[in-house]
Order: C-alpha cells, then sequence, then structure tokens
C-alpha cells in the first residue's frame, strides 16, 4: 500500500479497548446564506373557503362553450385552497405563457406510486399532489411550525392517547380526467402500495408507524398506530410519500385486483410513452420527446384558486428541456431557462460571475449547506450475494472499519476539487449543517489523518498478507475490494466517487466504481441491491424519506434491509422513534442531538463534503420571492409555489401548444 501522507497533524489517542478515541469537534464553519426575509404565519400563505365567483384562464373558454368542459365552479371543489395576496411578492397574476425548465433526468414512467420517477427537476411536484405540503413550511414563523401545512388533507385530529390520526379530505377535488378524488385514492395508495412489500413504494412497508387504515367515509379515514405518535409523523405525508395516484386507473393494473397482472407489469403499467397520464397536479405532461422535451399544460380542474377567485396556475404550459444537469444551471444563467437548483459546483463560481452583471437576466440566492455526499456501505449480511460479499459486509459491521474510512479522506481536498473557494464543508454523517436539527456540538468530527486510518485497520487483522498493496480481509481472506456504484451522470458525484477510491487506496483499501444512470441508481439505492455506493443525498428533516437515513421500520435503512440492527443503530432507533411520537420541540431538539452522535460517532455511513446551492430565477418570473432556499423543508419547486408564479404579457414566451388540454 502507499504511505505517501497529506499534511493534517491530528493527535492519536489510544484507549485501552484497542479502538482508537475519536473526540474531535467539527472545524468552524463559514456561512454563505444571504437570504433575509419576514417570516409570516401559517394562514398567511393559504386557506380554505369559498368566493362569490371563479374565473378561468382565457384558453379554457371555448372548451367550456362547447361542452367540452363544465363551467369552473363545478370543475373546482366546494371549499378550494385560496392562496392570499399579501404573500405573494408581486400580486394577483395574468394568464399565459410557458414556464421553462431544464433538468437532466428522463421521466421512469407515471406510476409515481410504484417509486418510478417522473425524471425529476419538478416534473413530478408539477404532476403530484400530497396529503400535506411541506415546501412553503420556510416562510413560516418558528412559533406557528406545528407541523406540515394542509393540502388534500385540509385537516386531522388526534385521538386522546395519540393512536389514532381521523383525516378530513377537500371535498369536490377531481383528477384531471374529472373522475372525483375521495377516500378509496388514499386507501389504494396506502394498502396496495406503501403497506404491499412488493412495490416499491416511496414510503416503505410499516415505515408509517406500522398503522391500519380505516375507512370512515368517502372524505374522512383514520390511521390506527400501534402506539402513540406524534404530530410530526404526518410530514411523512408530504412529497415524495404521501401523493396518492389514481386508483380508478390503477387499480385494474394492480395483483390484487387483476389475477393476469403481476408486479412488474403494474410497476410499469403508466409508461412513459403514453401521455397525458391522470394527475391531480397544476400541469399535465401531454407530450413526451424522449431525450428532448416533455410539455405539460394546465389542468382545467386544478383545486386551487388566488383571492380574486382565478383558478390556477397561472402559466398555460410548462417545459422541460431533457438534457444535463450542469445544462440546467448554463440556460439559467443564460436566459434561456426559467429556473435552476444551482447544484453542480463546478458551475458556482462562474455562474455567480455572470448572474451578478446588471444585464443578467437571473437573479442568484446562496442558501445555507443543505447538499451532501455519502459513502453507503451496505450493512446487510443477510442479502450478500457470496462468501466473500458477506465477509465484507462482516466487515462493514466493524464501527472501526467505518471510522477507518472516514480518517482516511481529505476532506478540504474533495472540496477544492469540486469547487475553488469557501463553498465546500466537510460532512461525515448526520444533519447537514442547513438543517433546523443540526448541532456541531454533537457531531463527532474523523478528520483527515492516515496514521489512525491504518492503526484502525490493522487493529481489525485487515492488513496485507500477500504484499500486493491491498489489504486483505481479516485472516488472509481475500483482497478488500469494495465495488462502488454511482450516478454516472452526476459531475460532483462522479468526482468525489473518483476522489475517495484514490485517497482509500493510500491506506490499502480498493475501490472498483461502476458508473450506472440514475434510474438504476435509484432502483439500486432502494431496494439494497449494492455492496457500497456512493450518492447525494442530503439529511435535513428526519421525516423525509426517512429509509434513506434512519432505521425507521424493518425495512429501513436501504443499506441495512434485513433487520440485522447494529447495537447503536437499535438505540438510535429508538431515538428516531421518541422523535416522531413527541410533540415538544426541545425534547425534539434533545433527540435530534442524540441522533446526531450516535450517527456521526459511528460513521454510520462515510460522508464526504457539504455545500450550499443557489436558487436562480430569470427576471421576467414574478411571484418567486427571494428567499427561497433551494432546499429545506422540500425543494425549490415545492417552496417557491410554481402554481402562482406569472408573468407579464408583454414578456410571455409563445406557448407550443396554445388553446388544448389533456384529451383522455
Amino acid at each position: 500500500m502507499k504511505t505517501m501522507k497529506r499534511a493534517l497533524a491530528v493527535s492519536t489517542a489510544i484507549v485501552a479497548s484497542g479502538t482508537l478515541a475519536t473526540a474531535d469537534q467539527m472545524p468552524p464553519e463559514t456561512s454563505l446564506s444571504g437570504l433575509e426575509y419576514e417570516l409570516i404565519g401559517r394562514g398567511d400563505i393559504y386557506s380554505y373557503g369559498s368566493l362569490d365567483s371563479y374565473n378561468q384562464a382565457p384558453m379554457l373558454d371555448a372548451l367550456v362553450e362547447s361542452g367540452a368542459l363544465p363551467p369552473v365552479n363545478e370543475r373546482l371543489p366546494a371549499e378550494p385552497i385560496i392562496f392570499k395576496s399579501g404573500a405573494m411578492v408581486d400580486g394577483i397574476g395574468e394568464y399565459g405563457g410557458v414556464f421553462r425548465h431544464v433538468i437532466g433526468g428522463r421521466p421512469e414512467g407515471w406510476n409515481w406510486m410504484a417509486g418510478q420517477h417522473q425524471g425529476w427537476g419538478g416534473i413530478n411536484m408539477a404532476m403530484q399532489e400530497c396529503l400535506v405540503r411541506q415546501g412553503p413550511r420556510w416562510q413560516v414563523k418558528a412559533e406557528e411550525q406545528t407541523g406540515p401545512l394542509p393540502n388534500l388533507a385540509q385537516s386531522w385530529t388526534w385521538n386522546v392517547d395519540s393512536t389514532e390520526l381521523t383525516v378530513n379530505l377537500m371535498q369536490g377535488v377531481k383528477w384531471s380526467d374529472g373522475d372525483d378524488f375521495d377516500v378509496e385514492d388514499v386507501r389504494f395508495w396506502y394498502e396496495d402500495n406503501v403497506q404491499d412489500e412488493n412495490v416499491a413504494s416511496r414510503m416503505a412497508k410499516d415505515s408509517f408507524g406500522a398503522a391500519n387504515f380505516e375507512v370512515i367515509d368517502d372524505y374522512t379515514f383514520k390511521f390506527v398506530f400501534q402506539s402513540p405518535q406524534a404530530e410530526t409523523i404526518v410530514e411523512n405525508l408530504a412529497y415524495i410519500q404521501g401523493c396518492p395516484g389514481p386508483s380508478h386507473i390503477l387499480k385494474d393494473a394492480h395483483p390484487t385486483y387483476n389475477s393476469d397482472a403481476t408486479y412488474d407489469s403494474y410497476t410499469q403499467a403508466l409508461p412513459n410513452d403514453v401521455v397525458p397520464p391522470v394527475v391531480l397536479g397544476a400541469w399535465v405532461p401531454v407530450v413526451h420527446r424522449p431525450d428532448e422535451l416533455v410539455i405539460m399544460r394546465r389542468n382545467p380542474y386544478y383545486f386551487k384558486v388566488d383571492e380574486a377567485g382565478n383558478q390556477l396556475p397561472y402559466f398555460n404550459e410548462m417545459h422541460f428541456r431533457l438534457s444535463t444537469w450542469g445544462d440546467r444551471t448554463a440556460q439559467a444563467v443564460a436566459g434561456t431557462g426559467d429556473f435552476s437548483n444551482m447544484e453542480d459546483p463546478g458551475n458556482y463560481v462562474e455562474a455567480l460571475k455572470q448572474s451578478q452583471d446588471e444585464n443578467s437576466p437571473v437573479r442568484a440566492n446562496f442558501g445555507p449547506r443543505v447538499l451532501s455526499w455519502r459513502l453507503m456501505l451496505n450493512l446487510d449480511p443477510a442479502s450478500a450475494e457470496d462468501d466473500t460479499d458477506r465477509a465484507m459486509r462482516d466487515l462493514f459491521r466493524e464501527t472501526d472499519f467505518r471510522l477507518a474510512l472516514s480518517h482516511a479522506l481529505d476532506r478540504d481536498a474533495i472540496g477544492q476539487a469540486l469547487a475553488r473557494g469557501p463553498f465546500a464543508y466537510p460532512y461525515v454523517a448526520g444533519f447537514s449543517t442547513g438543517s433546523p436539527y443540526y448541532d456541531a456540538g454533537s457531531s463527532d468530527f474523523q478528520p483527515f489523518d492516515q496514521d489512525r486510518a491504518n492503526a484502525l485497520l490493522d487493529g481489525l487483522g485487515a492488513t496485507d498478507t500477500d504484499g500486493d498493496g491491498v489489504r486483505n480481509l481479516p485472516g488472509g481472506g481475500e483482497n478488500i475490494v469494495i465495488t462502488v456504484l454511482h450516478d454516472g451522470g452526476a459531475n460532483a458525484d462522479r468526482k468525489q466517487a473518483e476522489a475517495v477510491a484514490s485517497q482509500l487506496e493510500e491506506v490499502g483499501i480498493r475501490m472498483n466504481l461502476r458508473s450506472l444512470d440514475q434510474t438504476t441508481m435509484d432502483t439500486n439505492r432502494t431496494s439494497g441491491q449494492y455492496q457500497a455506493l456512493f450518492a447525494r443525498l442530503p439529511v435535513i428533516l428526519p421525516t423525509r424519506e426517512v429509509c434513506e437515513t434512519f432505521p425507521a421500520g424493518a425495512n429501513c435503512p436501504f443499506f441495512n434491509r434485513g433487520g440485522n440492527r447494529l447495537p447503536f443503530e437499535a438505540e438510535l432507533a429508538s431515538a428516531y422513534d421518541a422523535f416522531v411520537a413527541s410533540s415538544d420541540a426541545a425534547e425534539q431538539a434533545e433527540l435530534a442531538k442524540q441522533m446526531q452522535r450516535l450517527m456521526t460517532e459511528n460513521a454510520y455511513y462515510i460522508g464526504t463534503v457539504q455545500i450550499p446551492a443557489a436558487l436562480l430565477v430569470n427576471k421576467r418570473i414574478r411571484n418567486a420571492h427571494p428567499g427561497t432556499p433551494v432546499f429545506m423543508y422540500e425543494w425549490a419547486e415545492d417552496s417557491v409555489i410554481r402554481e402562482r408564479l406569472w408573468t407579464p404579457a408583454a414578456e410571455q414566451e409563445e406557448e407550443v401548444l396554445p388553446g388544448t388540454v389533456a384529451e383522455y
């Protein structure tokens, strides 16, 4: 193995047990966030109610006159969601025009309940509506942060001992084909998708408190839990987990209701080349040209309005150019795209330089560090492919092995390789620094120290027994070669994976990097089908995509699905369960500190760096709040509330499909 050492002096202490003590503190952090904004009340953003009259986009007038569509008041619920003008930066908007996106993803399919994504970058959120909403919470003042905002679930109540959650749905919401949305859609989502272990639902089986589902009436249902829960658990009913699909379309494709169907055929029941799918969202995909474009048109049955009674959204059309994630930023900076989460640090310096020009068509705002990357070792020995793989996973389960890998990483060098300047900050595990639950004092930092890494590996008996420069499994076994999957289309992921491989080789650990496309990566990650995996997976809240990070159920986390938990993992599970069962903010904060300590001191996974992201929005777009974070309670596509964005008529882009709506 190589003996080269980078310059970093760190003291090493050996305790009686032979384990190397690691009680280092996180280094000082400098924030790049310049966001300042006034926080408001929950009810200041939107409420439910009825208005004297309603208006529709002029393009729908002819369809109503011809009888192709019912009048707008018949398409809306009795009490639609009403967005308040006071919370809009630029007020009530004008109808028409195009909102332009550029993304690097490709639609996998339209069956999101079976885990399929629609290309990310905002298509998912434009199609889906979920039971509750998280994104706009960034604007809510602290004293009113009492849980998620309502959405399809208009209200909910708990019984006295917090074991039953009764949910009242909006009445009169319709799918984009005019079919009624009701409890059957929610029951089908939960019982036949979430709780069916054969479906790759975004919410894993039993991860929602192993609740039973009870139908009360067409618009009321109940979750019955095995133990007391807290309001926090309701956050799981937001995007990307709590979004029902059209049961009237999908039940016939599900094996429970169709003996000729399989779970594979169910997953593929709504292929990406068949449009339009039936949705609840503000826009409906009507054109999909593979590797080129997705065009979405307004949903004439959308259930939200502004205070003047104008049915939302304001934009008639939404485009998603299917390019690369790097091109998303380039197009936004150039003014040929309207919106970008600038997440590729390789673009930061040049993009910032261009956006600061007074003639730039785009505004750029940096937020806190919310993007973080990690190397996840599969800790489940039961799913190993062979004896060697099983021996590797047994080694992965040794805390000292994971700590050794963490100490072997020069995170400063990795960060500078991504972007020169002050953007990157070390990340080891647990909550990102941009999380409201992050606590530096509860974070155990493993600084770059090859001596410490080598001593830990030697102590495990993982020495180089055959002299080829690669350490062997304890007892003189095979070379330690870790097969690591990564997204080959994500430049930041690829660069970091290569850097990690190079640095680990210096302490005698070899990585075999395998580049996959994004869709295959998603499938392997959520199914636990890998030996190791490197990916960007931010940890901001303990209630969002919990199986990526926490032992929140029998099949969580994805990197230890078999339920063979490590001793500290059981303690982490107890802290997590207590967190979601608590309604006391101070108690939750202390439990989050406990989770942070357990994840970092045990190197639950091996983090590399964390960086801020910037939100780029074209200056012609109105109602884009300048304080919107790229990621906080949710990604910016939800946080910016796209259904209320608009552009003055004189600045609107020409529509490709004027006057059309989805036809079924």
